[in-house]
């Protein structure tokens, strides 16, 4: 049995949409913590507060694990799924950061389409590898971009890459001196 270019362009594509959570945890973690940048720990505690929220509603509704979700089998093949579905993850990231470049009015024609090609690619994957239907991946894209989105409008204050060296108002001074390093 051969594979033909077609088949071993979409294994590629379905591997990589795969990890996209991994990379991204990874990368705003080490972001935060090596290169000492307060805006990676802001986006890797949101990525952990979409995957904290997902996991409730996953508990209250009883929801069921599909095997085709799986990042990773264990050895006895129980399937290990992230609380948040992949496209709801990448939907938070592209919802984050299109709501980055509107608050700093900067629109940057190379990261809207990449992000949104990202997004687009990652909802196929998700249907090719019969994880979602069409509607559940637009669904959890969707719940994903519209947390990105309050996420960013909460903490737009403190995103910035001088945060510690600015004040940013009085009526938020309680919220500065919790974050002050004083």
């Amino acid at each position: 049995m051969s594979l033909s270019l077609i088949d071993t362009f979409k294994i590629f594509i379905n591997t990589l949409v795969r990890i996209i959570p991994l990379g991204l945890y990874a990368g705003s973690a080490m972001s935060g913590v090596v290169f000492q940048d307060f805006r990676g720990v802001l986006l890797f505690c949101g990525f952990l507060g979409n995957e904290l929220i997902s996991l409730g509603y996953r508990m209250i509704l009883h929801g069921v694990v599909n095997p085709q979700c799986a990042l990773t089998y264990s050895t006895e093949g129980s399937p290990f799924v992230l609380p948040s579905p992949i496209s709801q993850t990448v939907g938070f990231f592209v919802g984050f950061f299109f709501m980055e470049m509107y608050f700093n009015d900067t629109f940057s024609p190379m990261k809207f389409f990449f992000l949104g090609a990202m997004l687009l690619v990652t909802i196929y994957s998700r249907i090719n590898v019969g994880c979602k239907t069409l509607l559940d991946a637009i669904y959890c894209a969707l719940v994903g971009l519209l947390m990105g989105i309050v996420y960013y409008n909460l903490i737009k204050d403190y995103y910035k890459a001088d945060y510690l060296e600015e004040e940013i108002t009085g009526a938020n001074s309680e919220i500065n001196n919790f974050f002050s390093i004083n």
